[in-house]
């Protein structure tokens, strides 16, 4: 078999085996488990940790992340300090301290 007919094959051919994989929709992607948020410390009770992210040319982003027995915490948590809070949102948009790292 020459290389023109050899590529007429294919190109005929081609289509027809990858014609199915369209139909497939995409898997979904898996939504992971928990976030970082980075930022600095403006709030702090007993019961949550409110932490400000700044960035040029970007709109300050605060989240308050509601602090359990299960969080645990690096460091001394003070205001002010520059904290990573690794976290998960429950159903009810809230997010929850996992690990917390002040830096």
């Amino acid at each position: 078999m020459n290389r023109i007919t050899f590529a007429l094959a294919l190109a005929l051919v081609a289509p027809v085996q990858f014609s199915g994989a369209q139909d497939i929709p995409p898997a979904p992607k898996a939504k992971p488990a928990n976030d970082i948020f980075s930022g600095n410390v403006t709030e702090l009770n007993a019961e949550s940790v409110t932490v400000e992210r700044t960035a040029l040319l970007r709109d300050t982003v605060k989240r308050t992340f509601i602090l359990d027995s299960q969080t645990v915490v690096e460091g001394k948590l003070k205001m002010k300090a520059r904290v990573s809070v690794r976290y998960a949102a429950d159903e009810n948009g809230q997010f929850h301290a996992l690990h917390i790292i002040v830096r």
